[in-house]
C-alpha cells in the first residue's frame, strides 16, 4: 500500500462493528460440531448429516461457514489453544455481565460478581466513544441497559423484548417489527430471539448510519442452558448467517464499504465435560475460554493465529483503536489491544 492509499484511508471515518455469540465456546468455533454430544439429541442423525464431517476444519467450515471460509481467510482468528493461542477472560465469575462489562471497559472489576449486578458503575469504551463517533446498540439481553448505564450513558441501547422503534418515527416495516416484539411468546424470559434483534438492526440502517454499531445474540447461550445441543448448533450456524448478510449489506453502504472493522467475539466459555458443557462459572472448567475473529481494511490476512496469546480484557482498547481512538489514554485500567501484526523476535546481534 503507497503512501497516499494509507493516508486516505486513515483520514476516512473509520467504522467498527462489534458482534457477540454469547456463550458460543471455542470447541465448537475451532472444531466443530461435537459427536459425542450430538448422541444426546432426539434427531441425532439429522444432525450428523447436516454438521458432522470427517475432518476439524470441514466440520467448523460447516457449522460457521462465513466465519471460517470468509473472516478466517481475509483476517484474523484468535482462541485457538491447539495452537498455543488460548483466549480467556481476565473476571473471575466467567458468566455474562462479568465478560461484557471486562470487554467494553477493558479491565475486570472485581465488584461486577453476578448478572445481578445494578447499573454499571464504570464508563465503557462505547459510552465514551458515543460522544465522538456515534455509537448504537441491538441486543437480545435485556441487561445490556444496565451493562452500558443507560441512565448515565444515554447510548442508544434497543435491547431485550422492548419494541425497538417505540420512540421513532413509524413506517409499516417498523410497525411490524413492533408488533412481532409485543407479540413473539417469550422463549428466555425478557430476552428476544437473535432473529427479532437482527431484523431491527437491518431496519435501522436504512435510515442510521452509526459508526460504532454493537450487535449482541444470545440464542447460543440460552439453548445451551437448557441442555438443546441440536438448537445450539442451529442457533450458532444462523448467528453465522446473520454476520454473513449484516456485513454483505454494510457493503452495499457508502458510509460503510471499505472501511469498517468487523470483530466477533464471546463473552465467555462452557464446560468441556459432557455433563458441564451447559454450565459456564467459576467453578466449571473450560469457562474461562473465548475466542474473536475479525477482519477489515487495516486487519492483516494472518487467518487462524498460532502462538499469540490474548485477553478478553484486551477488546475495549481494540474497539477504539479499531475506530481511531486511544481508549488506553482515557482508561488507565484498560489492557493493551489485541496484537493484529505477529511478533518478531530480532535476530541475535541486531
Amino acid at each position: 500500500m503507497n503512501a497516499l492509499l494509507l493516508a486516505m484511508l486513515l483520514a476516512q471515518p473509520r467504522n467498527v462493528v462489534v458482534v457477540t455469540l454469547d456463550g458460543l465456546r471455542p470447541e465448537e468455533v475451532f472444531d466443530g460440531a461435537q459427536r459425542s454430544l450430538m448422541q444426546r439429541v432426539e434427531e441425532e442423525q439429522g444432525l450428523v448429516d447436516t454438521y458432522w464431517r470427517g475432518t476439524r476444519d470441514a466440520r467448523r467450515e460447516a457449522l460457521m461457514p462465513f466465519l471460517w471460509k470468509t473472516i478466517a481467510r481475509e483476517g484474523q482468528v484468535f482462541g485457538d489453544a491447539s495452537l498455543g493461542s488460548p483466549m480467556r477472560v481476565t473476571n473471575a465469575s466467567h458468566c455474562s455481565y462479568p465478560g461484557y462489562a471486562e470487554m467494553f471497559t477493558g479491565f475486570a472489576d472485581a465488584n461486577i460478581r453476578d448478572n445481578k449486578h445494578g447499573p454499571n458503575e464504570n464508563v465503557t469504551v462505547l459510552e465514551w466513544l458515543d460522544a465522538r463517533a456515534d455509537v448504537q446498540v441491538f441486543a437480545t439481553w435485556d441487561t445490556f441497559t444496565r451493562i452500558f448505564n443507560v441512565e448515565r450513558s444515554h447510548l442508544d441501547v434497543r435491547a431485550g423484548l422492548n419494541p425497538p422503534f417505540a420512540n421513532d418515527v413509524q413506517s409499516p416495516t417498523r410497525a411490524t417489527i413492533d408488533t412481532l416484539f409485543r407479540t413473539t411468546t417469550p422463549m428466555f424470559g425478557g430476552n428476544a430471539l437473535d432473529a427479532l434483534t437482527f431484523a431491527a438492526l437491518r431496519e435501522s440502517l436504512r435510515t442510521n448510519r452509526p459508526r460504532v454499531l454493537f450487535l449482541g445474540l444470545g440464542e447460543t447461550d440460552e439453548w445451551a442452558h437448557v441442555g438443546r445441543y441440536d438448537l445450539t448448533l442451529e442457533a450458532a450456524h444462523r448467528a453465522d448467517a446473520i454476520i454473513a448478510e449484516l456485513w454483505r449489506y454494510l457493503n452495499t453502504l457508502e458510509e460503510y464499504a471499505g472501511n469498517t472493522t468487523l470483530i466477533i467475539t464471546t463473552d465467555h466459555g462452557r464446560g468441556v465435560q459432557s455433563h458441564t458443557w451447559q454450565h459456564h462459572g467459576a467453578d466449571i472448567d473450560g469457562s474461562e475460554n473465548v475466542w474473536l475473529a475479525t477482519m477489515g481494511p487495516e486487519v492483516p490476512a494472518l487467518g487462524n493465529r498460532a502462538a499469540t496469546r490474548i485477553t478478553q480484557s484486551q477488546l475495549a482498547a481494540t474497539i477504539a483503536q479499531a475506530a481511531g481512538f486511544d481508549w488506553n489514554a482515557v482508561e488507565p485500567r484498560a489492557a493493551q489491544p489485541i496484537p493484529l501484526l505477529p511478533v518478531i523476535a530480532a535476530h541475535a546481534g541486531h
